[in-house]
């Protein structure tokens, strides 16, 4: 059994961790809380709505491998760590569509993380599958 969602841009920039760094410099906590936590909500609700328009899948799973592949328009440099950092909204929205049980090292124990430049359009897509 497996699960394919294909979100038509790269994470959103208000979740990447970097992003904190320079507001920690300026001291604007509260601004960059603000902006990560609608970062959030916006992927999480994302994920639900696109879940829901494809078809819930009978049951969520209780283990799961994800993999999660980024392909960029351009050739800038991204650090895969950040990327993936900034997909914690998307990945409760899993759990809440019903996809995954819940998102602990107990039901999702690996990814596999993948960066393709030089594409067409910006895109992540998850591809959840079933683990033994």
């Amino acid at each position: 059994m497996g699960f394919r969602i294909v979100l038509p841009h790269l994470p959103n920039a208000n979740a990447n961790p970097n992003k904190r760094s320079g507001y920690a410099r300026n001291k604007k906590f509260g601004m960059y809380n603000a902006k990560l936590a609608k970062a959030k909500r916006t992927d999480r609700e994302e994920v639900i709505a696109t879940v829901l328009e494809q078809g819930r899948p009978d049951r969520p799973m209780k283990k799961a491998h994800i993999t999660i592949s980024w392909h960029a328009k351009d050739k800038r440099r991204r650090d895969i760590d950040n990327l993936f950092a900034a997909m914690k909204g998307s990945i409760d929205g899993l759990v809440d569509a019903g996809v995954i049980a819940d998102d602990s090292g107990q039901c999702v124990p690996s990814y596999s993380l993948f960066y393709v430049e030089g594409c067409k359009k910006n895109e992540t897509v998850l591809d959840i599958k079933e683990a033994p």
